[in-house]
């Protein structure tokens, strides 16, 4: 989307909050979404369907493992195992109103990019619209839900500083899609966003190159640090989570991946922790984001996610809302107006 046309979205989705669910509650009447989870979800899952739910629509729930043939692009088809992406969509926009995909790591066997081209397989071959719920790249329905949050606490978000970092985990599998797809909606906002990670955990360049475009078109600026505390010097906003580096990556299906390396680039870096400490180098006034789950005592402490700074569960909260206004765009877009 054009930076215009996602704060358009923003700000709908904002007053779309502050109507639910009294008048809401049939916007989405007689409307069917198919959801395919292809990795665990607490929030997404819920989420969505709480709020599908609520403005009158019917959730379906299709297990792409084990309750339907798995569906594949053609070079991974198995006989009487998987079915093809095309006769799968085909299929299932020819029941219902829209297909919701969630799907990255383990199950595209961790090759960077290959569970984005599953969902763009979907796209191409469905009637209907198909809703991102997080892949390898992107998590769009996440970042609209922190772009929420910020401006709830922080007001207008042109030349507001946001810290995106990585944060140390005892697990390397989680992707880039959150701080990849916050980037690109913090500029778009008019943010001015300092990336910060140690060297090993660069970003996609693609999405690098694509958040510049769009800071030159809103005025945000991009810095981007490999000294954490720098990163978080006077931020109106800390971000930080764990990311994988892509450098570890398999390119090829069947392809392992360089766990040794991962784990080391890993290990070096347990000091990227959040706690009180690296809260007092952001600004007066500065909160703390987590798209959860958190790795508590590693990515953050308690007393930061628990404490006064924390605006994580305001964020998780809006995931609700960020979703409705997503469904509601897409299935029945004057419900906005």
């Amino acid at each position: 989307m054009s930076s215009a046309d996602y704060r358009a979205l923003l700000n709908a989705a904002l007053a779309f909050k502050r109507r639910y669910p009294a008048h809401t509650e049939d916007v989405l009447r007689g409307r069917t979404i198919y959801f395919l989870f292809y990795n665990a979800s607490l929030r997404t899952r819920s989420s969505f369907q709480t709020g599908l739910s609520r403005m009158g629509g019917h959730a379906v729930v299709l297990d792409p493992k084990h309750g339907i043939y798995t569906p594949a692009l053609p070079e991974a088809e198995i006989p009487y195992a998987t079915e093809r992406i095309s006769d799968t969509a085909r299929v299932l926009s020819s029941y219902g109103d829209a297909i919701a995909i969630r799907m990255y790591g383990e199950p595209a066997g961790w090759v960077y990019g290959a569970a984005h081209r599953h969902l763009e397989a979907f796209a191409e071959w469905s009637q209907v619209p198909v809703i991102n719920m997080e892949c390898d790249r992107f998590h769009p329905c996440q970042a609209l839900a922190d772009v929420m949050t910020l401006r709830e606490q922080l007001g207008e978000l042109a030349g507001r500083r946001l810290c995106i970092s990585w944060a140390y985990s005892g697990s390397w599998h989680k992707p880039v899609a959150v701080p990849q797809s916050l980037l690109l909606a913090a500029v778009k906002a008019g943010m001015d966003v300092t990336l910060a990670h140690p060297a090993p955990f660069a970003l996609d360049p693609s999405v690098m190159q694509a958040a510049s475009r769009f800071a030159d078109q809103t005025g945000a600026r991009i810095r981007v640090t490999h000294d954490f505390r720098d990163g978080v010097s006077n931020a109106h906003a800390v971000y930080a989570k764990s990311w994988c580096s892509l450098a570890s990556l398999p390119t090829r299906r069947g392809d392992p991946v360089d766990a040794s390396a991962m784990q080391s680039a890993f290990e070096q870096h347990r000091d990227w922790c959040v706690d009180t400490d690296v809260m007092q180098h952001a600004a007066p006034g500065s909160g703390y984001l987590h798209c959860l789950p958190a790795d508590r005592g590693q990515e953050v402490t308690d007393d930061v996610i628990d404490g006064p700074s924390s605006w994580v569960f305001r964020q998780a909260a809006n995931r609700l809302h960020a979703q409705n206004a997503v469904m509601a765009h897409l299935l029945n877009p004057g419900s906005l107006a």
